[in-house]
């Protein structure tokens, strides 16, 4: 089990880092307006667990595929949350009464995080779609993964919405997105954030992935 739950040494340290930095801003400052961070790094958590049990299953040849899809759906819903945290260095320098270095190394170091536990978890979810169809397909369906992330991005940080709010009530949440997307004046925002935020994860990821190889 400890395998299953293990996090990535290269992570470790950062989000001890998150933590002990989140608390002193506390102390020192009497501010609470980014304890919230915390709260976003264990959303980025979810799909990271959530690919890392199902690429354990997997190589027991344990791993069913009505489970591989169940489970498949929710680590897509919840796998926005990861990247999510870089769009909050938007924050930096919004408190004054914090030195505005301190936030950003705050904020900087939580996007890293969130930004690994989502490298990490794609990476996982690669490797079992590897072990069912060809290179050129997973590629595919990983290109479309990452397109949906950033959507998923652009919907959390512009209009928050959750990902919880698909998985409890998807009828509804489907519908109130649909309304919302229907106004033009958000076409442009759209069109701008949606492929930024694609470009932005496609090279994180890949860099990430070559760079390890190595």
């Amino acid at each position: 089990m400890l395998k299953i739950i293990s996090i990535p040494k290269s992570i470790v340290w950062p989000l001890i880092l998150v933590f002990i930095l989140t608390v002193l801003r506390v102390v020192l400052f009497s501010k609470y307006s980014l304890v919230y961070i915390l709260w976003n790094i264990l959303l980025a958590l979810i799909p990271f667990f959530i690919s890392s049990i199902l690429l354990y299953f997997k190589e027991k040849n344990k791993l069913k595929n009505w489970v591989f899809i169940v489970l498949g759906i929710i680590w897509l819903l919840f796998l926005p949350n990861a990247p999510y945290i870089v769009t909050d260095l938007i924050h930096i320098g919004v408190v004054r009464a914090v030195p505005v270095l301190f936030d950003s190394i705050l904020l900087f170091t939580s996007a890293y995080v969130g930004l690994m536990f989502g490298m990490y978890s794609i990476f996982n979810i690669e490797k079992i779609l590897l072990s069912k169809y060809s290179t050129k397909i997973t590629s595919i369906i990983i290109y479309v993964v990452l397109f949906l992330t950033s959507f998923g991005m652009y919907l959390g940080r512009f209009f928050r919405f959750n990902s919880w709010d698909l998985l409890i009530n998807p009828f509804y949440s489907s519908d109130k997105l649909f309304k919302t997307l229907s106004y033009s004046a958000y076409h442009i925002e759209a069109l701008i954030y949606i492929p930024l935020f694609f470009v932005f994860i496609c090279i994180s990821y890949y860099s990430w992935k070559n760079s390890n190889k190595k």
